[in-house]
């Protein structure tokens, strides 16, 4: 298997890939911190973009379409991954035991009592420490 280099991962995250690369199969390739750091940079490039081009030219358009444009590339394309994210989550939690345990955590996918990201239906702890759900 091919090492991707930190650019390449940093690609993939900026644009918010709908699938994950190869080999990412042993932790969660997208997590709430992820979606929305990749969200925040999009905006700031947007921002840095708007605020040169209004030292540039002087029309007030230029703020319309940035707010467009945050909007439209910077939070839209985020929202939607997030939603993908959480589909992702709703699976985990109906479908595997690590779902259905009080150490289960759905924002990063992680097992807190023992480090570990969730992605199959093994549980890290070999449902030693699993623990039901409090309602």
């Amino acid at each position: 298997m091919q090492q991707r280099s930190g650019f390449d991962q940093f690609m993939d995250l900026f644009l918010l890939r709908v699938q994950a690369p190869e080999g990412h199969e042993d932790r969660p390739y997208y997590t709430t911190g992820s979606i929305v750091f990749a969200a925040l940079v999009r905006v700031t490039i947007i921002g840095v973009i708007t605020l040169i081009l209004s030292e540039r030219m002087s029309s007030d358009t230029i703020w319309y379409v940035a707010l467009f444009a945050i909007w439209l590339v910077g939070v839209w394309p985020a929202h939607l991954q997030y939603q993908r994210f959480n589909a992702h989550v709703k699976t985990l939690q109906t479908g595997t035991l690590c779902g259905a345990c009080r150490h289960f955590n759905p924002t990063n996918q992680l097992c807190t009592i023992m480090d570990v990201h969730v992605t199959s239906e093994a549980p890290p702890c070999e449902g030693e420490a699993w623990e039901p759900l409090q309602h």
